[in-house]
């Protein structure tokens, strides 16, 4: 498969989704390309070795990588990172014309603005897009006040539901950022929760001499480090708090690694309060960082009480699972479930400098075994659970997905659909209202039958039917078996396929295509296999290859198994085949059961029943 990885931000840059991503996808088989730009994050310079010119190729370690130029910088100035942002948009927008086609773009936000470039590569040559949301916008330019004009914040968040809606999967980090998301209109189906793993090539965890220790500030004090960005998001002033609760306990010390715009504030805010169980230094290459890990007793993740930070799980989060130290966690939501789940560390409410204080004193008070067994179990569970292995496999995973929708044939089928479907309800609009009238008189009413249904991507739909069956109940008020609601003229009607006559509004609304997989029952899909899911990655069809090749009397196994060969095979040249034959099988009325029920157990009954005997 070939991937394009397009990111503003690849190495020498840090990056979560860089080298080490595209390499693992590289040993996997892939053909994997990078565009890119001049590295210059996060100072704002260029780096050594590198200047702004025209698009420029290089390889890193047999992965190809395009850069294009840009404005750098990244400073406190919102104009200075509205250029930076739009420059390289519209340099990769350009580039993303002429590079090579992949058969699916990988999208690593933020910037929004890197979408731009990839709804190029979709609109202009066909390529689906996979979009890996690390940071919520508008949310997070609102609740760290880079952004406080209200019509910027509105035109930001109105941009990134276009490209979620575009996207053929969306990537999130946490369960959290998957329900924001899919509140605002994205379907479910189409988002997939894959954490962030460690950069586990750069980050050595073997500890260093005594004198090397020394060097880097460690003592014999217990020591709980924090590393990464100082910011108004981590709200650090709280350990600055637990710092000067925790005067009476000199054996107890906080060591802060990183950079950050609230460096210097807090620095002086620890002068002016004399603690000098605070030591800062500042930022390591992720190469050094892992020394500064494996010498900690516990590990602190700490952001402000904010709900934004309750849906999302923190980088380090990951790399301090991998060090195999304890973690004092001070985030709500799903990191604090991570922790919980992987008996890693103790997790203490965000901004509450009393209950940090709390649990660094509990911490300090266990045994250096109970410690390591604590570093241990999250260590076993990064390994388990949120792994490069892990994490590829799931990426892998969903490229294949995305890859199968086909975004020029969606096109054609829709246009397909709405020319077909219009000049089909034209000629059946007589004949339909004759039936109407004829269920009318021999069913009552009403003459329509409507039901939820999967749509695409597992979206509920209404369903619009004729209606076949009568309201026949027994003497508790339950409704009969369909077997026995089934009148002569039902049975008719179900054998000519006239019922289905009135899907066609469903096809002319978008919620079905002419052909594609049946839409069967909702309490079906959780019965699927993941195989089995691909079936909702499309729209479902009044026609399918299913139901030419056995309609009712194939097996749920092989009607579903039918189902997936179709959405990996789809063409127009099948549908217009599927369509034929649709034909030539209604007028010979060839695999028809007028009662489904009678020769076949629902799916979820089925496949329950198996699971009981297993």
């Amino acid at each position: 498969m070939r991937i394009l990885l397009l990111t503003q931000w690849f190495d020498p840059e840090p990056t979560f989704k860089g080298l080490l991503f595209a390499k693992a996808l590289s040993r996997r088989g892939h053909d994997v390309r990078v565009l890119t730009g001049y590295p210059n994050y996060p100072g704002g310079t260029l780096y050594e070795g590198h200047r702004i010119r025209g698009m420029t190729r290089e390889v890193i370690e047999g992965v190809h990588v395009l850069r294009v130029p840009l404005y750098p910088s990244h400073d406190e100035s919102v104009l200075h990172r509205i250029a930076n942002y739009a420059s390289f948009a519209a340099s990769a927008t350009v580039a993303s014309l002429f590079v090579r086609r992949p058969d699916v773009v990988y999208v690593y936000h933020p910037p929004a603005t890197i979408a731009l470039p990839a709804l190029a590569l979709k609109a202009f040559r066909g390529v689906p897009v996979v979009y890996d949301v690390q940071d919520l916008w508008p949310d997070t330019l609102a609740a760290t006040g880079m952004v406080r004009n209200r019509a910027a914040l509105t035109a930001a968040g109105l941009w990134m539901r276009a490209t979620y809606r575009a996207a053929a999967k969306v990537v999130v980090l946490s369960g959290g950022f998957r329900d924001v998301i899919a509140s605002r209109g994205v379907p479910g189906g189409k988002i997939a929760v894959i954490h962030n793993w460690a950069d586990e090539t750069r980050i050595q965890l073997s500890e260093p001499s005594p004198a090397r220790a020394q060097e880097l500030g460690f003592t014999d004090a217990f020591t709980v480090v924090f590393a990464g960005t100082m910011g108004p998001a981590q709200a650090l002033v709280t350990v600055l708090d637990a710092a000067e609760m925790l005067r009476p306990h000199p054996h107890i010390r906080f060591l802060l690694v990183g950079g950050g715009v609230e460096v210097k504030a807090l620095t002086a805010e620890a002068g002016r309060r004399g603690l000098e169980n605070v030591t800062f230094l500042p930022a390591r290459p992720i190469e050094e960082i892992g020394e500064v890990l494996a010498l900690a007793d516990a590990l602190l993740v700490h952001l402000k009480d904010d709900p934004l930070f309750e849906v999302t799980v923190p980088s380090k989060t990951q790399a301090y699972l991998m060090a195999g130290r304890p973690i004092l966690m001070g985030v709500r939501g799903e990191a604090a479930t991570l922790v919980r789940e992987a008996q890693a560390g103790i997790v203490f409410e965000p901004e509450r400098a009393d209950q940090l204080t709390e649990s660094i004193l509990r911490m300090a008070g266990m045994s250096l075994d109970e410690r390591l067994s604590i570093g241990a179990k999250g260590s076993a569970y990064y390994r388990e659970k949120l792994a490069l292995d892990v994490g590829v496999s799931k990426f892998v995973t969903v490229f294949e997905e995305a890859r199968l929708s086909k975004p020029r044939l969606c096109l054609a089928k829709r246009l397909v659909d709405i020319l077909l479907g219009s000049a089909a309800a034209a000629v059946v609009c007589v004949p339909a209202a004759i039936v109407a009238v004829a269920i009318r008189r021999n069913l009552g009413s009403p003459v329509l039958f409507r039901q939820t249904r999967p749509g695409r991507h597992g979206q509920p739909f209404e369903v619009i039917k004729f209606r076949s069956m009568t309201d026949a109940r027994d003497v508790a008020g339950d409704l009969l078996p369909d077997g026995k609601r089934i009148t002569r003229f039902g049975a008719w009607l179900r054998s000519s396929s006239l019922d289905e006559l009135p899907e066609l509004w469903n096809v002319l609304r978008g919620d079905m295509s002419l052909v594609g997989p049946r839409p069967l029952l909702m309490r079906y899909t959780e019965f699927f296999t993941d195989e089995e899911r691909l079936r909702l990655s499309v729209r479902p069809g009044l026609t399918g290859w299913a139901q030419v090749n056995g309609r009712n009397t194939a097996s749920w196994a092989e009607r579903l198994g039918m189902d997936v060969w179709y959405v990996r095979n789809r063409s127009l040249l099948v549908d217009m085949r599927i369509l034929l034959m649709t034909v030539r099988r209604v007028w010979k009325r060839s695999g028809v059961v007028v009662d489904p029920e009678s020769v076949m157990a629902d799916l979820d009954v089925e496949r329950r029943d198996r699971s009981a005997v297993k």
